[in-house]
């Protein structure tokens, strides 16, 4: 299969798995065509880095296994059997203009998707982490304080385009999976305003330095802002509408999240807490709690069955270490003093809490890296 044609696979395969949850939560009927395709992209990425965790712990890496795996994604674009594309106003020149610079934006990215991985973090683990995992077959534990014994839900998703269509399927793959974030945006734009401002939200998401440096890189933070669309529209509408299927949809987005990155805890913490602003606030804090464990919770698992710490190497000192012969105390040490001397760039209390990120855009010192 040429990788071109693992890449439209691969996504074809993450909309039907979507679509599916969304039609099981009874959803699916309250999207435009539209939107079914961009928020089934967005769950079925997710849904597919869930599923392959599993496969890697079972050590069934393989490219039948795996092509098996996502033909089962495609028989899920059952579920949009007679949904209509639906239509609108003319386009006119200016909205057809900012299309234009959408497709340009988008072609400099195609220019990356094509180009060898050139960046220290996709190379030292974002995506050599699935090429060891598909060459061992399966998963193993790496215990790379922060950056390898972490959540790595979407490096997941690079492997059966890895183990498909070679290199250039998994970064087209990274290119139309951070794509996916823009259409997503672009849809929930679309129910606040008209295609004018929306096609402007897409473009200016599109091209903030964050998104071009990193949407087409292994670099999870473009897919991750996926989870964090869906579950913050999911918690409004919940709240909103005391709707439980929209708690267990944003508990989804929210594991997800969780399973993408360490900090999707904090990101948890935010959206269960809003999601408490109702009558109904027990049963929609309970569901969306459970599902987000659900969905986010096997990599924390996978650390404390190695370690005995979910957030290797956060609770050094408050758990048991006394079996992990790859971290002591000097070495929690040296990372605690690099974290303090060379990356902390403002003092830690609640006026940098809610400085930073007006610092961060405007001033942004070098250990922030924006």
């Amino acid at each position: 299969m040429t990788a071109a044609m693992v890449m439209v696979f691969q996504v074809v395969a993450a909309i039907g798995f979507g679509a599916v949850l969304l039609r099981g939560l009874g959803l699916l009927e309250d999207l435009n065509f539209s939107e079914r395709l961009a928020w089934g992209f967005a769950i079925g990425y997710g849904t597919l880095g869930w599923l392959l965790f599993f496969l890697g712990v079972a050590d069934l890496f393989s490219a039948p296994v795996l092509l098996v795996l996502l033909g089962a994604g495609v028989l899920g674009l059952g579920v949009l059997k007679g949904s209509s594309v639906e239509t609108g106003a003319a386009w006119n020149v200016l909205d057809k203009a900012l299309l234009a610079l959408i497709i340009l934006a988008m072609t400099f990215d195609l220019l990356e998707g094509l180009a060898p991985p050139a960046d220290a973090d996709s190379l030292a683990y974002h995506f050599a982490l699935p090429k060891m995992f598909l060459g061992e077959g399966g998963l193993s534990f790496v215990p790379r304080a922060l950056d390898g014994a972490v959540p790595l839900l979407n490096q997941m998703t690079y492997i059966p385009a890895l183990a498909l269509g070679g290199e250039r399927a998994m970064t087209l793959w990274t290119m139309v999976s951070g794509w996916g974030a823009s259409a997503l945006l672009y849809v929930i734009a679309r129910r606040f305003l008209d295609r004018r401002f929306s096609l402007v939200v897409a473009l200016v998401f599109l091209t903030t330095p964050a998104v071009v440096y990193s949407g087409g890189s292994g670099h999870v933070e473009v897919r991750n802002a996926l989870f964090a669309l869906v579950a913050a529209i999911s918690v409004a509408n919940a709240v909103r509408g005391d709707d439980l299927r929209h708690a267990a949809l944003a508990g989804l987005a929210v594991g997800f999240f969780m399973a993408g990155k360490y900090i999707g805890l904090l990101f948890a913490a935010a959206c269960g807490l809003a999601i408490l602003a109702q009558r109904r606030w027990f049963i929609h804090g309970l569901v969306l709690t459970l599902v987000a464990v659900v969905a986010g919770g096997q990599w924390y698992v996978w650390n404390w069955v190695h370690t005995g710490d979910p957030v290797f190497p956060m609770l050094f000192g408050m758990v048991d270490y006394s079996s992990v012969p790859f971290w002591d105390a000097d070495q929690h040490a040296a990372l605690q003093q690099q974290f303090t001397r060379d990356e902390q760039a403002v003092s830690v209390n609640p006026f940098w809490l809610v400085g930073y990120p007006f610092l961060a855009t405007f001033a942004g010192p070098a250990q922030f890296e924006s």
